[in-house]
């Protein structure tokens, strides 16, 4: 069996970084390709690809599968969330009233109403802060071009886009195999014992 080394463990951090970089770089093209290239009816669903991006990088950087599995829950909870508390103030007040001083008091109630639970993640709470603010800014720029269920709809599928290309980017087999994930948690345990 090799020694373990500090040079060879250096190299084994600087090479999962670099998968983990890779792993990022093949989501965002994914979101890229689908939000340029993909049919009509679909891209105009995907009003905020920033946003994939985002919930891309927030889901796939350091992570593995399941890791990724977990994170596309989070995020299918903060979209509930969302589109519940979005809905409610949408409705009531309507999209047409929407002002700045408005939706600055909805996404202040609104993400109170997020933050407050202590059994959320915090990986959920960081999108859905970020879907309430789309929300409602979108609500104050196209105010009642849109229907009320329209704005949330939007958020929703770019935040989707953004899960399923995690998903897609963890399932490509390589450069990371098992054999490799393997090795590197067996490293880190001989480490962490001696």
């Amino acid at each position: 069996m090799s020694k373990i080394t500090i040079a060879n463990t250096r190299a084994n951090i600087w090479r999962f970084r670099l998968i983990s970089a890779l792993r990022t770089t093949l989501a965002c093209t994914i979101v890229g390709c689908t939000s340029l290239y993909s049919p009509e009816p679909l891209r105009q669903y995907l009003e905020f690809p920033a946003f994939s991006y985002v919930t891309t990088i927030l889901l796939v950087s350091d992570a593995t599968l399941g890791d990724t599995l977990r994170g596309c829950w989070h995020v299918l909870i903060a979209t509930l969330q969302v589109m519940i508390l979005s809905l409610l103030s949408l409705h009531v007040k309507g999209p047409q009233y929407f002002n700045n001083r408005v939706a600055a008091l909805a996404v202040a109630v609104s993400s109170f109403m997020v933050a407050l639970p202590e059994s959320a993640h915090l990986m959920t709470k960081r999108i859905a802060f970020g879907q309430l603010v789309i929300v409602y800014v979108s609500t104050v720029i196209h105010g009642a071009q849109r229907g009320v269920l329209m704005h949330t709809i939007h958020v929703a599928s770019s935040t989707a886009l953004g899960a399923i290309a995690s998903v897609l980017a963890m399932l490509f087999p390589y450069p990371r195999l098992a054999y490799y994930e393997v090795t590197f948690v067996y490293l880190q345990i001989k480490l962490d014992m001696t």
